[in-house]
């Protein structure tokens, strides 16, 4: 049995307003079914969900000081004062900038913008930035997606006379700026209806109460920075969201169409899936390897012709955001499954030379992957003493709460309950390493315990289809609070297991249904082929449905979220060659040969390599069990796997075997007695220094012949001492193939022509079957 990532949690459709909703909206079952999951109890309610309208859009001016900031930016429009738009690097905090400077310049504002660099201003307010803007003439500073963390900064600015106007979302610290206005969802006592708008969503609003009209034009700008920036999207950021999508498929701004060809996204078709996949990825890469003001070029230029040039310097920074996290992934992750971390709660991987702008990728790509809070960082080439990295955690454990009461080990430190950017001093790792363990314990932090995985639906191949994925667009746009629904499916039949991309990272199977077969994708997860390819389990899969365009031909494609195995499961990696690679996590090793066991122990995690006599002796009940070598008989292979205790999960051919008895192949009556003619006409050999000869000789193989010596020297017909082999005259007439060393090679040639010379199908189906395992 593997058994699942996550813990699969049903949901309950047994409510009767489930019918009612089907009925009265003339809607499928299961659209009515995901409906009901989502609270919605009566069929107005559901029609409201089902076509948002901009009434869900709230009055801007119910946002905390949005009347002194208009007041102030229409005193500086009217002055011709100099406005700087101070953005943030990432995708909300480019559109939160776009937004922000076109109503400016609509309104006929003298303005500009700057979006901070990741590397030399860092996140928020940089006081040097602003210095050099008001020396450049900037009398008016607005702040997009930032600012209310940046009161040091911000009143710095203001003691010498310039006024800023702050327009953020992110968590209120207890001091605030002395701002001009401060206009933020959450602000203490404004009482704004919806707390969860995004940087872009502030600015959005802001544009909106300026202009005194609505700004349709630019929600597909909104649209992109409230999914990149993962906020609830119910409330009016549904709408918000809903809206946006419509007019991004109207592919309106030229940067954004050719950057939507570059991603192979039909502008028609685009999801909140393109967005979040597609379109924020590729503009959050310039913030990390780039230039971020490139992206509010690409999204307000007119100009086609810069716009595709911008479109493909962005994609650009994305191939090598892909390519600089894919190369710092293999190192990073070898770390993580060293033996030194198995039993570790949480991780801190250390690496040098690292680019910076995706170690956060990495760390969260290494906590989904282990289920484990990671800060992977990297020693500063500036300087050698100086690590910087970013941390990312599940949501059960608090990586801010756990490392702000160890402030004394950072140079900087900052963050939230998930995430967090850190610098320290190489001396500080082995202390910070410390610390996060022991908090990890003050928390229960347990990362064996699962997180729940909801199930929508249990389907059958059958159910699947393009109406049942359009029945799923009709509740999205999908995030926090409108989680998009994951289906699950049992005892599947799959075909086509193969692996995709470069590192062979990606993989993609079929699925076998009555009539036709399903295709299903798993982005990061080639590792489980070896699973999936063999014919033994019961597998059950959870996924999202989506869909796969290719020339023009649209598909169902599913994407696997999570799966488990019933029954013991037998991977097929047999091989002639063993590496280091070959042996990593917290499986068992059963290893015949004593040099390989002591060869192959550095590897892996103590008292997990195991003899023949260990292993009998070890419960293999639910665990991964790797056959170094091959066992010497099938009665051998039986005591391995005791039948009184429980099933493995896993059994692990590699079946290692430096010299087989199968290809040396068993001496017939014949070759015994060529070979007993020989020695008695020599009566004497130097043995083994004669074999090689004696072997091209008799033309029997080296293996052959020395197994042949052996069951005659145990016979009697044969001594050999002090390297020399001498007949015995007196010999007493023996059946070869009762003696022991025959015995014992025949059982080996045996298990050999079963285990290491049957295809992978025979060899599974053979060893649940030999095993009972079936």
């Amino acid at each position: 049995m593997v058994d699942s990532k996550f813990k699969w949690k049903l949901a309950d459709n047994t409510s009767p307003v489930i019918a009612t909703l089907a009925k009265e909206l003339s809607v499928s079952k299961i659209l009515a079914t995901l409906l009901a999951q989502r609270g919605i109890s009566d069929v107005e309610q559901a029609k409201k969900f089902l076509k948002p309208t901009m009434d869900e859009i709230y009055d801007p001016q119910l946002l905390h000081d949005m009347d002194k900031a208009i007041a102030r930016i229409e005193e500086a429009v009217e002055k011709q004062e100099l406005i700087t738009v101070y953005g943030d690097y990432d995708a909300d905090g480019i559109t939160s900038t776009a937004v922000m400077y076109e109503t400016l310049m609509a309104v006929g504002a003298n303005v500009n913008y700057y979006v901070p660099n990741r590397f030399t201003d860092g996140y928020g307010p940089n006081l040097a930035a602003y210095q050099r803007l008001i020396d450049k003439g900037t009398q008016l500073f607005i702040t997009v997606d930032n600012g209310v963390s940046g009161k040091e900064v911000i009143d710095q600015v203001i003691a010498s006379g310039i006024d800023v106007i702050i327009t953020d979302h992110h968590e209120l610290p207890p001091d605030l700026p002395d701002a001009t206005a401060i206009v933020h969802p959450r602000y203490p006592g404004s009482n704004y209806p919806f707390p969860d708008l995004s940087g872009v969503g502030v600015a959005f609003k802001v544009a909106w109460a300026l202009t005194g009209e609505f700004p349709v034009e630019q929600l597909d700008l909104v649209a992109i920075g409230e999914i990149a920036d993962v906020v609830n999207v119910t409330n009016e950021n549904h709408a918000l969201i809903s809206y946006g999508i419509q007019q991004l498929r109207q592919g309106m701004r030229p940067g954004l169409a050719a950057l939507m060809r570059l991603a192979n996204i039909q502008p028609a078709s685009l999801t909140d899936q393109d967005i979040g996949f597609g379109i924020a990825p590729r503009l959050n890469a310039l913030g990390r390897i780039a230039d971020a003001n490139d992206g509010v070029r690409l999204v307000t230029s007119l100009d086609e012709k810069e716009a595709e040039q911008l479109a493909k310097a962005v994609d650009q920074s994305n191939k090598k955001r892909q390519e600089l996290v894919a190369n710092i992934m293999t190192e990073a992750y070898q770390q993580a499954k060293d033996i030194k971390n198995q039993n570790k709660k949480t991780l801190v991987i250390i690496g040098k030379g690292w680019h910076q702008g995706v170690l956060g990728i990495v760390a969260s790509r290494i906590m989904n992957e282990t289920g484990k809070p990671t800060i992977v960082a990297s020693v500063d080439q500036s300087n050698p003493e100086l690590v910087k990295g970013s941390g990312r955690s599940p949501e059960k454990f608090n990586l801010f709460k756990a490392l702000d009461v160890h402030r004394e080990l950072f140079s900087s430190f900052g963050g939230h309950p998930a995430a967090c950017g850190l610098s320290l001093s190489t001396d500080n790792i082995n202390q910070l390493q410390q610390v996060l363990e022991e908090e990890a314990e003050k928390q229960k932090f347990d990362p064996s315990i699962k997180q729940n995985l909801p199930i929508a639906l249990t389907l059958t191949p059958t159910e699947i289809g393009k109406q049942l994925y359009n029945d799923i667009q009709n509740i999205a746009p999908f995030g926090p609070g409108n989680d998009e629904p994951i289906f699950n499916m049992n005892d599947v039949k799959i075909a086509n297991v193969k692996t995709m991309g470069q590192e062979k990272q990606h993989l993609k199977f079929s699925i076998l249904g009555s009539k036709e077969s399903l295709s299903v994708v798993a982005f990061g997860k080639g590792s489980i082929a070896p699973l999936l390819s063999s014919p033994t389990g019961k597998i059950n899969i959870a996924f999202k449905i989506g869909i796969n365009e290719w020339r023009g031909k649209r598909s169902i494609q599913l994407m696997l979220e999570d799966l488990k195995i019933d029954g013991t499961v037998i991977i097929d990696e047999r091989t002639n060659k063993l590496t280091p690679q070959l042996f990593a996590g917290k499986e068992f090793y059963v290893i015949k040969d004593s040099r390989l066991r002591q060869n192959i122990a550095p590897h892996v995690m103590p008292n997990h390599v195991l003899s023949i006599e260990e292993a009998v002796q070890t419960d293999f009940t639910n665990q991964c069990v790797t056959l170094v070598d091959c066992p010497a008989s099938e009665t051998m292979l039986k005591k391995i796997f005791v039948q009184d205790q429980g099933h493995p999960a896993v059994i692990r051919l590699l079946l290692y075997q430096r010299h087989s008895a199968y290809l040396a192949g068993l001496p017939s009556r014949p070759d015994f007695a060529q070979l007993y003619r020989f020695i008695h006409r020599q009566q004497e050999l130097k043995w083994p220094a004669q074999s090689q000869a004696v072997s091209r000789y008799l033309k029997i193989n080296v293996e052959k012949l020395n197994f042949m010596i052996n069951v005659f020297s145990e016979a009697g017909f044969v001594t050999i001492k002090d390297g020399v082999l001498k007949f015995n005259k007196h010999v007493i007439k023996t059946d070869l193939t009762q003696t022991n060393q025959y015995k014992k090679q025949l059982a080996q040639y045996k298990i050999e022509q079963q285990l290491l010379f049957n295809d992978a199908a025979t060899v599974a189906k053979w060893l649940l079957h030999y095993l009972n395992l079936d």
